[in-house]
This record gives structure tokens, sequence and C-alpha cells, in this order.
């Protein structure tokens, strides 16, 4: 299959995808939405504070559920029973990345918006009709909600990209290079931030902390925009990196 891109052919791919994996979302989904509503009853939250309990449940669920499908975006390429038949669907490797993308980022994010959604209208309806309060309901436009999207896009990206570049046990790999990248980069910081502003020996991090705050704050805040622009590239660049991995196994395997 040439690299061409078709709208039509990736509907029908994230079709197949829906249709193949609707029952275990329903098991989950009913599943989670019974913990939530027992979290709910033991927490009992006051009138009014349904919104924050809603939203750390949505945010919990995204980042668990949506790292985890991030991680098994590809499993079909590793596995020698069903490495063929997905190899051999007739679609572009760009096709085939994209639709698994958008079902882990846009497709789980607005998916568990609803669920969220319909749990509150439940857990409202149990506490109006037998404790005889009101906790309030979620709101699908909250501002940290969609705060919560944005920073799983740019978590999800490195799941997406050890799905498509890990054989086996990708979640767990992943993990670690992140945990392993994690402490790297915050080890360089610190004997950074110790060599250029403790030259006589001080190592209190809040000390170093603060008095890089206070003597470059040019430099910090081009820092910040460096970030910022890391948080838009790093995404695409992983996702860029796992379309490369299917590409190459796709034409390795001559198809």
């Amino acid at each position: 299959m040439k690299e061409h891109f078709s709208i039509e052919r990736l509907w029908w791919l994230l079709r197949a995808d829906c249709t193949a994996g609707y029952r275990s979302v329903l098991t989950v989904s009913g599943t989670l939405a019974g913990v939530i509503l027992i979290a709910s009853l033991v927490s009992t939250p006051g009138a009014g504070a349904g919104q924050g309990f809603f939203v750390f449940w949505f945010g919990a669920l995204l980042f668990v559920w949506g790292t985890i499908a991030s991680s098994r975006a590809f499993a079909e390429l590793h596995d020698k029973t069903r490495n063929v038949a997905y190899l051999l669907i007739p679609a572009s490797s760009i096709e085939k990345t994209i639709a698994r993308l958008l079902t882990v980022t846009l497709g789980l994010a607005a998916y568990l918006l609803i669920l969220t959604g319909v749990v509150s209208l439940v857990v409202e309806g149990v506490f109006r009709l037998f404790l005889g309060a009101s906790v309030g309901l979620f709101n699908p436009l909250d501002p940290l909600a969609w705060q919560l999207i944005g920073a799983y896009v740019f978590v999800q990206s490195f799941y997406f990209l050890g799905a498509a570049w890990f054989r086996r046990r990708h979640f767990m790999k992943t993990t670690l290079v992140l945990m392993a990248a994690g402490i790297g980069l915050a080890l360089f910081v610190l004997l950074t931030l110790r060599v250029v502003f403790a030259p006589e020996g001080m190592t209190d991090p809040e000390i170093l902390i603060a008095r890089a705050l206070e003597s470059y704050q040019d430099l910090l805040r081009l820092f910040e925009n460096l970030l910022t622009i890391l948080t838009i590239l790093l995404p695409v660049a992983c996702w860029s990196i796992a379309w490369l991995r299917v590409r190459e196994t796709q034409v390795s395997d001559a198809v």
C-alpha cells in the first residue's frame, strides 16, 4: 500500500477499531462507573463539590486508561498471530497510525467527557433519591478538564511511540525510559545550578533555585518559551517516529 492518505480509508479503519473493541470498552466503562459511584458514596462530597470530584476522576481515568491504551495501540504489529493480517489491511501506514492516534487521544477524551457526565447524572440521582442532597454535575467545559486533556496528549505521545517501538511490555518499558530520563534531567539541572550558583559548596535545592530565579530572569523566560515549544514539538516528534516505525515494518514485510 503506497503512502497515500484517504479520508474514506481512515474512516473505515476507525469504524473497524470501534467495532472490534466496543464490548471491552463497555465492560470497562461499567466497572469504572461503579467505582466512581462507590467512591462518591464513601467520600460524600458536599453540595456543589461534585465538579472537583468528577474532574479528579475524569483526569484519573484519562491518564490511566489513556496511557495503557496508547501503549497497546499497535499490539497487532508485534503479535506473530495477528501482524500479517494487520499489515495486509488495505490502508497506508500513515492512515493506520492516524487512526490509532485519533482513537487514543480525541476519541478517548471525548468518550470520557461523555462517560463522566453520564456518571455524574447517576450519582446526582442517587444522592437526591436516597440522601436528599445534591453534589452537582460534571461540567465538560471546565477549564481544568481541558488542561488535563492537554497534559494527557503530551504524556500519551511517549506511550504511543513505545507501542510502536517496543515489541513486548510496552507500558512498563516506556515508563522506565521516562523515569530514567526524568531522573537524568533532574540531576543535570541540580548539577548545573550547583556549579553556577553555589561555587562555595551550598547544596540546598531551594536556595539554588531561588538564586537562579533572582539572577537570570530573562534566561528563565527564554527557557519557559522553549519549554512551551517543546510541549508541542515533542508529541509531534513521537507520533512521527511511531509512524516511521509502522512504515518500516510494513515496507520490510513487502506490504
